[in-house]
């Protein structure tokens, strides 16, 4: 699986769907037999009642008799944790955000899950969805960062990467798990369109079209349920809305009404043992309904084929494990997501020719934080700090080192070193921020308040209580800057922390989300510019604890005063750095918007370009982004002042201009209905805004949207085979997942008509009038093979193309109903065309 390689054999699989096609126009075809359903059938046809509640208790989901494999994995948004040593940690989840580089993290994700399949290993739980409501929530640095469309798109390329392996992730925590203080008990109210719309966003787009396989629920509760036991969130949303059909499963312990976790469709324990004490009897004298547990079951069992558990994965060899590709992966995804925030009179990039003496200070330069104190901590075979690095750099001679200050307490007895060598050196580097004491998960912070839980949230959970850097970092960078002009801060943190009180007194400041284990390298090239930095904050940087949303379990009304950049919006507040800031050690100039139709009708796509240039002398790096915000519409709600729907990284060398374009489908334009329970794009005054961050749109360009037909629009998304790694000789059933992002749902009675092909030879066909996908749900379509016989795989490489063809103008977007994959027989499964084709550049160019 670590190799991308070209076989002997080249073929091709075309999938044509056809959808919403009058039955008179069509030869009656049976209902296809869903050959994946039947193998459930057969499989729990030969368990007792006792193996099938087995499989949703973590000691005992294992089956020898069946060949059943159990579930096996640990913690890893960011590397392999609960205790190994000796692998990748790479930047944190928020880290990751900072980048705004799905494809960069595509990567990540599959790297980790190469790390977790080379010791036998089938799950990984991660990526990590918490959206970062307040930058001093104790797991901040495991948060997506504050927007759920970045977010979405972040999480969803790292399960996208995970899926090109055997590993499979358990995105986690569903839902709204935000303060750690109280966990167990928080009860957060939140209204139905928050919870679709703005906590719900980057689920919806990770499992649709990341195509994750199991769900983790958080500890906290939902409108008077436990996540774990929440019906809404569950089955509601999650599955009959969404189209999720795999596991869920519980955080360590989650859940504590066996009754209402198995009626709200939560299938895996992990960390108690209710399920397996209390189900047996309970279901032998009726207290819990006998096909709920049968439903549960098959949702694990699926899982267990669709990973490819059941029926074998490939071997990884565990050379891959911390490997020179692994550290050079960690070391540009770090590299990648340094934020520049200041550069005053260009003091960067150094030049290391001509510095003579560099005094490096603070309580994270010599030691190199990796995370919070949390189950998702790696311990890495090493870790560069930066005082390493730029050791490696300048020399010691040149190098005049003092810690100055620890990270939070009243201690200033070691500034007196710090100033001195402030005083005899050309520059000062600060490196401050904050690190495992101050972050955490809430078992770390408080052991015995976690588990008893209780109370209401009325502080933060970062123990110095405030978004300032905590102890006296902000005091000693003002007694260094008396004696020395030239200091760079360079702050290392999880959730955000502002730097209003020095901003003053600082020349350049350089943020980095805790980069990972090769950070400190990242970052001295970025100060001496071996790298031009490109990330962006994926968090706004308040000035003090006074702009941050209250501290409330009143979650109500989220989508309009929002947090982060919404809800600055919203108190007209100006913060000290915006959402998606980060400079360039070059420059980039936006010019001519234009719309390809500024009148479009409910549901068409709305194409928006621009060119981009560089005007600086170097080559670099731009995040341009889109921000959509509306005036008058129907239905009439509130909506927030902006909402980010679009950005891109774009290279561009010295003088160069590109023309940019981004395409606002229907999902982008979504709102949620609460009388209809339904997503709508409503019509009306949009504005598109773009530039380099929040704060920073210089280009704008109105649009109305007209009143229109309701129509479906259906893509396909996650092609998948059952065996998913086919073997030379295997029977081969195909199946994909099929998506609706329309303006209305599909009917009980249309046809839908799946057919498959390999090498222009049709080899299986799905069909059925018996399903309905609402606007914003996805189904699974299983194929039956022609003439009751699957294709037979032999060896060789095979292209997969997935193709919607529907009668004319009966779908929005026809630019969409195709996708395409590649899988390699044997010890492949099929991968998406554009990351097969990424990878293998990749591979081609080193």
């Amino acid at each position: 699986m670590d190799k991308i390689d070209t076989p002997v054999k080249v073929a091709c699989v075309f999938i044509f769907i056809l959808t919403t096609l009058p039955t008179c126009k069509k030869q009656a075809i049976n209902e296809t037999e869903n050959a994946l359903e039947q193998r459930l059938d057969r499989l729990m046809s030969e368990m007792s009642m006792q193996e099938k509640i087995e499989q949703l208790y973590y000691l005992t989901d294992g089956n020898d008799r069946l060949g059943i494999p159990q579930f096996k994995g640990s913690d890893g948004p960011h590397g392999i944790g609960n205790g190994a040593h000796g692998f990748s940690s790479f930047p944190v989840t928020i880290g990751m955000a900072a980048t705004w580089d799905p494809m960069l993290i595509m990567r990540v994700g599959r790297a980790i899950s190469l790390e977790q399949a080379s010791r036998g290993k089938n799950r990984l739980a991660g990526p990590t969805l918490d959206l970062l409501i307040d930058p001093r929530i104790g797991r901040a640095p495991e948060t997506i960062g504050e927007d759920p469309y970045l977010g979405g798109r972040i999480s969803e390329a790292f399960v996208q990467g995970q899926n090109t392996t055997s590993v499979f992730g358990s995105v986690k925590h569903y839902n709204l798990n935000t303060y750690e203080l109280n966990r167990r008990t928080n009860n957060y109210l939140s209204d139905n369109r928050s919870l679709v719309e703005f906590w719900g966003y980057h689920w919806k787009r990770t499992i649709q079209l990341g195509g994750a396989m199991s769900i983790m629920c958080a500890y906290n509760w939902v409108n008077g349920d436990k996540c774990a036991e929440n019906k809404y969130l569950i089955k509601d949303l999650l599955r009959d809305h969404w189209g999720f059909n795999y596991y869920t499963m519980c955080d360590w312990g989650g859940f504590g009404n066996t009754g209402k976790a198995l009626n709200s469709e939560l299938d895996f324990c992990e960390g108690n043992d209710l399920y397996i004490k209390e189900l047996p009897q309970g279901v032998a004298n009726g207290t819990y309904d006998s096909t709920l547990v049968n439903r549960a079951t098959r949702n694990v069992l699926r899982t267990k084929i669709l990973s490819g558990m059941i029926d074998g994965v490939p071997v990884i060899s565990k050379r891959v494990i911390d490997s020179k590709a692994h550290r050079e992966l960690v070391y540009e995804s770090g590299l990648k997501g340094l934020v520049l925030l200041k550069n005053d009179e260009k003091v960067l990039p150094l030049d290391r020719e001509k510095i003579k003496s560099v005094a490096l200070i603070g309580p994270n330069a010599a030691v190199l934080p990796l995370d919070g104190n949390s189950s998702s901590k790696v311990a890495p075979s090493y870790t560069i700090p930066v005082y390493e690095a730029l050791n490696t750099l300048l020399g010691n001679e040149r190098v005049n080192y003092a810690k100055g200050c620890n990270i939070n307490d009243t201690d200033s007895s070691q500034f007196k070193k710090a100033i001195e060598i402030s005083k005899k050196s050309d520059y000062v580097i600060f490196i401050g921020g904050l690190d495992h004491t101050i972050e955490g998960e809430g078992y770390f912070i408080d052991k015995e308040g976690d588990e008893k839980g209780g109370g209401i949230i009325t502080r933060p959970d970062r123990p110095s209580g405030t978004v300032l850097l905590p102890g006296m970092q902000n005091a000693l960078i003002k007694e260094i800057a008396k004696v020395n002009s030239n200091v760079i801060l360079v702050v290392i943190s999880g959730g955000i922390c502002s730097v209003t009180p020095v901003i003053h007194d600082i020349k350049a400041l350089l943020y980095g989300f805790y980069p990972g284990q090769e950070a400190g390298r990242a970052i001295v090239d970025v100060l001496f510019g071996t790298y031009n930095p490109s990330g962006k904050l994926p968090a706004t940087m308040p000035k003090n604890d006074a702009q941050i949303i209250p501290i409330r379990p009143d979650f109500r009304n989220m989508v309009s005063t929002g947090v982060g950049y919404k809800w600055y919006d919203s108190q007209n507040f100006i913060p000290e750095f915006a959402f998606g800031s980060g400079l360039s050690y070059t420059d980039f100039e936006y010019s001519d918007i234009s719309l390809e139709n500024e009148n479009p009708k409910a549901g068409d796509v709305v194409t928006v370009k621009f060119n981009l240039t560089n005007v600086g002398r170097i080559a670099g790096e731009e995040v341009a982004q889109l921000y959509l915000s509306t005036d008058s519409i129907f239905p009439n709600i509130e909506m927030p002042s902006k909402q980010l729907r679009g950005f891109k990284k774009i290279y561009l060398n010295a003088g160069e201009t590109k023309t940019v374009t981004f395409n606002l489908t229907p999902e982008d334009m979504y709102i949620y209905d609460d009388v209809s329970r339904s997503y709508k794009v409503p019509e009306g005054e949009f504005m598109v805004q773009i530039g380099s961050a929040s704060d920073q749109l210089k280009l704008k360009a109105p649009f109305t949207v007209l009143q229109s037909e309701f129509k479906h629009d259906l893509y396909p998304a996650n092609i998948r085979t059952m065996p998913v790694f086919p073997k030379e000789g295997d029977k081969v059933v195909f199946m994909a997942s099929l998506i609706n992002n329309g303006t209305v749902e599909t009917d009980f009675g249309d046809d839908h008509i799946v057919h498959f092909y390999v090498d222009d030879q049709k080899v299986a066909t799905y069909y059925s009038k018996s399903i309905s996908i609402p606007v914003g749900g996805m189904t699974m379509v299983v194929a039956e093979g022609i003439k009751a016989s699957d294709w037979t795989a032999s060896k060789g490489q095979y292209r997969i193309t997935a193709k919607i063809e529907s009668e004319k103008d009966a779908d929005l977007n026809t630019d969409n109903n195709s996708c395409e994959g590649i899988i390699n027989i044997p010890d492949g499964k099929v991968i998406p065309i554009d990351i097969y084709d990424y990878l293998n550049t990749l591979k081609a160019s080193l």
